[in-house]
């Protein structure tokens, strides 16, 4: 396998048409049950990997490195696989950053409200603060 997205339930991802509109690379969508999780991830037989509900949280122990975005968020997205090292990241962050920046929204000194306080909230909440933002409320 070259690349895939992970996670349960996966029949609603749109990610393997995606990447075969976007990419020239093999890309599928690849449902892991939680008690083979472990082994799928440190058999390291994909370059990179997309991870989506539940296991955001669930592969970090299982990496050899993890950005500091990441971290100070608590889970990872993508795994890219470097000469059998594997390295997380959270992409969320960057999407969310460039999408706010792009639509010239100012942060900077303001309230925030986040609206819902699932695993994309805390994305959210992160961004708002490395932006600048006074303070931030989620609101479920």
């Amino acid at each position: 396998m070259e690349y895939a997205v992970i996670g349960e339930h996966l029949t609603h991802s749109f990610s393997k048409e995606i990447h075969n509109e976007l990419a020239d690379y093999s890309y599928i969508v690849h449902e892991v049950e939680k008690e083979r999780l472990s082994d799928f991830i440190c058999a390291r037989e994909y370059r990179g990997l997309n991870v989506t509900i539940p296991y955001k949280k669930d592969v970090i122990p299982l990496l050899d490195w993890i950005d500091d975005t990441a971290l100070n968020i608590g889970a990872v997205n993508t795994i890219v696989n470097r000469d059998g090292r594997l390295k997380g990241y959270n992409t969320d962050f960057y999407g969310l950053s460039a999408l706010i920046e792009r639509t010239g929204v100012a942060m900077a000194g303001e309230k925030v409200l986040i609206l819902g306080t699932g695993g994309t909230s805390v994305t959210a909440n992160a961004v708002a603060h490395a932006m600048g933002a006074s303070s931030v409320l989620r609101v479920s």
